[in-house]
């Protein structure tokens, strides 16, 4: 089956997916380094390895928020090569 680019009409075309994209940047990495960097600042006497592991939790606990729960599936769309249109 040959595939013809609607645009062009050229043959020389190419089968792509997006990718889902993960956009949600904070993890419990990032949280405990937040942590930390509060429990050095304050003048508590919290030490920045309690601090560390409370952003680590509460970093955990907002990524899993964030995250959708249903994965995003790939969507698959042709690319012409010749005039650099996407389309279905």
């Amino acid at each position: 089956m040959n595939i013809t680019c609607p645009y062009c009409y050229s043959a020389n075309v190419s089968r792509a997916t997006t990718q889902p994209s993960g956009n949600n940047s904070f993890s419990s990495m990032a949280g405990a380094g937040i942590g930390a960097s509060l429990a050095k600042s304050l003048p508590t006497p919290f030490s920045p390895l309690l601090g560390g592991l409370a952003g680590a939790v509460v970093g955990g606990l907002i990524d899993s928020l964030v995250q959708p729960s249903q994965p995003q599936q790939p969507t698959a769309y042709f690319h012409c090569n010749n005039c650099q249109h996407n389309f279905n």
